[in-house]
């Protein structure tokens, strides 16, 4: 797809792919890093506010843990959504409720798909040069609005009473319903988690925009300002999670030329952006390798959440529906 990509863009050449690393650069690259590092440690805290609105959840530093394994499995190893399967595995043995596990992923992964749009369209809003660049900030419109269409749809069907079901009972998309269900019904609830979660998935998203712009510093492309990230990378974001690839690899790099050539970026350097990009996230999730190596071992004489003596006599069960 990458070759694709440069074999279509007649005025990039592969030489034209290298930047001018300076100085500069390293600390830009630690810095991106390190954002990307505490956007993960978000994200995992997220994970553990849905699953709070559902009953006990084990502690921060393991779920954190199961998260980052997870995060290996998807973004290091060639597999789009092994990692889910990683976190809804070992978080079902841990809490002994495969169900609950299944549906807290699934209602933590959604969340993206309200918090990016809403990121993406305040950008905009906030940036009328962008709004005035024509068919791409029409794009990026686009994307926004039919992201958040189909988040209210699923929603609106999963409400349905005859999805209160257990999601180890059904198959196919009707499990995917079923845990959503589950998932919303726990959040209705628990208001203050609901706000939790929201948060939590807004700072993880602004993180992750905020070290792409520092990665676009780090190669010298200046004209991909935090401003320009908040508005368009979300739209990325949202196209490069569709199962058509691993990593996202050839469509985030697209999506960088078409969204920052709108801005004057340089399209040879919009694809580097994209692949920096992509490094950094297999650097940050290449930290859940032990945790993915050794994460599965059993650990003799470690209480489950049912036994825990701050959760004594509760039994973790889906939320009645």
């Amino acid at each position: 797809m990458l070759a694709v990509l440069v074999w279509r863009l007649p005025d990039v050449k592969w030489g034209d792919l290298s930047p001018n690393w300076t100085t500069a650069s390293v600390w830009w690259l630690a810095a991106a890093t390190l954002t990307m590092s505490a956007a993960f440690a978000l994200s995992a805290l997220r994970w553990q506010r849905v699953l709070s609105a559902m009953g006990p959840t084990p502690s921060y530093r393991r779920m954190l843990s199961i998260f980052l394994a997870g995060q290996f499995v998807s973004n290091v190893l060639p597999t789009a959504f092994g990692g889910d399967v990683i976190r809804v595995t070992r978080l079902g043995r841990e809490i002994e409720d495969h169900p609950r596990a299944f549906a807290s992923v699934t209602i933590e992964r959604m969340t993206g798909w309200l918090v990016l749009p809403v990121i993406s369209v305040t950008a905009l809003i906030v940036q009328p040069r962008l709004r005035s660049i024509g068919a791409v900030a029409d794009l990026a419109w686009a994307i926004a609005a039919g992201t958040v269409t189909a988040l209210v749809v699923v929603l609106l069907v999963a409400s349905n009473r005859r999805f209160a079901a257990n999601p180890d009972e059904v198959t196919g998309w009707r499990r995917f319903l079923v845990a959503i269900h589950l998932g919303i019904d726990a959040l209705r609830r628990d208001p203050t988690a609901t706000v939790e979660v929201i948060s939590a998935g807004g700072a993880f998203q602004v993180l992750q925009c905020g070290a792409v712009w520092m990665a676009a510093q780090a190669i010298g492309v200046t004209e991909v300002t935090l401003g320009v990230s908040l508005a368009f990378f979300p739209a990325v974001a949202i196209a490069q999670n569709l199962p058509v690839g691993i990593g996202g690899l050839g469509i985030r790099e697209s999506l960088f030329v078409l969204f920052f050539g709108a801005v004057n970026a340089p399209e040879a350097l919009s694809i580097t952006l994209g692949l920096v990009v992509y490094g950094l996230t297999i650097a940050t999730s290449a930290l859940g390798a032990p945790a993915f190596v050794l994460g599965a071992r059993h650990r003799p004489g470690q209480a489950s959440p049912s036994q825990n003596p701050h959760t004594e006599d509760v039994t973790p069960k889906p939320p009645e529906s």
